[in-house]
């Protein structure tokens, strides 16, 4: 029996259970809305079901080695992408595994390095920064094994990650999501969010020899958060509201915290289907598009970001050369040519039901051609 075959078959023996039970759809729908579609049979049909009235869609071109984790664990989580400036071909992708620490893979999904650093749930980068007498990639991950943030980087020379140089205590209840932000001063920052709602914003420094974080400040929204990202050159913070939409604010301290939805990132939108994850920014010289994992329907939203922001269209991955994707939390891209694979970008999602043949696997990350998705918006 095919993965196919098997998914589409769940749908009747779901119906028949609904009615069984005599709930109405509503009742389903809250019981259900803060659940994943692994942790319940009605969600992941209800997903499926949105998921094929998307027409735009591709394959992935590469995928990781499966993460270690026990059978069936949600362990696998965020990607994060390092353009290596000086040879392409050699840059890398971090992967988190929520439940163990930081994978290191090529750009064929081969594992290079594995840091049991704990419970890394999210996970981001930026470079140029001076540490050590050497610029170096900064790298943070939100380690829910001691309620931090910790701090590693990637030596441009070696191309290796490095073990945690600094842990900062967070006193968001549980931290969830981060991402970190490059000012056009050169100046670096890290955002880290809490199941709570809370959201902190952190500067670092170095004297060369150690790291030193200062707390800029805080502030909350109303429910659930978890992707986050930074539009550097505009100085925009994005922030996914799981159950809600997505947010933007300035990513500056010197302005007052206020908070814009998204146009047609929420339930006004047919497209958009609860949890909002992952979120990621793809800049071009002209335009720069917001991409979403959208967990409810296994599918991925476009947005293009300005003056006022539009939603365009959105996209899935299907079986290919390697199977699809479904239930993505975290993603990632980059506009740069890396090799004759991604010759203008690369991006790259965690994949929540993995397969190998007929048979699930333990989660991994899929890699796809910027160059594919391009097509869905021109």
């Amino acid at each position: 029996m095919t993965k196919k075959i098997l998914l589409i078959l769940v749908v009747p023996i779901l119906i028949f259970s609904c009615k069984t039970r005599k709930m109405k759809e509503e009742d389903v729908m809250a019981t259900q809305r803060n659940t994943e579609a692994r942790e319940d049979s009605i969600k992941m049909a209800e997903a499926l079901h949105l998921q094929a009235k998307f027409t735009n869609s591709t394959t992935a071109d590469f995928e990781t080695v499966a993460v270690e984790s026990l059978e069936g664990e949600d362990a696998a989580d965020d990607p994060a992408i390092w353009v290596n400036q000086t040879n392409p071909e050699k840059s890398l992708v971090i992967g988190t595994n929520k439940k163990a620490g930081l994978y290191v893979y090529d750009l064929e999904g081969n594992q290079l390095q594995f840091l049991k650093v704990g419970n890394i749930n999210n996970v981001d980068i930026r470079d140029g920064f001076k540490y050590g007498k050497k610029e170096v990639a900064l790298v943070v991950g939100s380690n829910r094994s001691f309620n931090t943030i910790s701090v590693l980087y990637i030596d441009h020379e070696t191309g290796v990650l490095s073990d945690t140089i600094k842990n900062i205590v967070s006193a968001v209840d549980e931290v969830y999501g981060i991402c970190m932000y490059k000012n056009n001063n050169n100046e670096y920052f890290v955002f880290v969010n809490g199941k709570g709602g809370l959201i902190e914003q952190w500067q670092l420094t170095s004297d060369n020899k150690n790291i030193k974080a200062e707390l800029l400040r805080s502030f909350s929204v109303s429910s659930q958060p978890e992707g986050m990202v930074v539009d550097d050159k505009k100085g925009i913070l994005y922030l996914g509201v799981e159950e809600e939409g997505i947010l933007k604010t300035d990513a500056n301290t010197q302005t007052e915290t206020i908070l814009e939805w998204i146009a047609e990132s929420d339930s006004t939108n047919t497209d958009i289907a609860y949890d909002i994850e992952g979120l990621a920014l793809y800049h071009t010289e002209e335009k720069t598009y917001l991409v979403a994992s959208i967990q409810g329907s296994f599918s991925f939203a476009i947005f293009e970001t300005g003056n006022t922001d539009k939603y365009l269209t959105s996209f899935i991955v299907m079986d290919g050369i390697v199977d699809g994707i479904e239930e993505t939390d975290g993603i990632d891209i980059v506009n740069a040519s890396l090799n004759d694979k991604f010759p203008k970008g690369l991006f790259v999602a965690q994949d929540g039901f993995n397969y190998e043949g007929d048979s699930m696997i333990n989660q991994n990350f899929k890699y796809v051609s910027w160059e594919k998705i391009e097509k869905f918006i021109k």
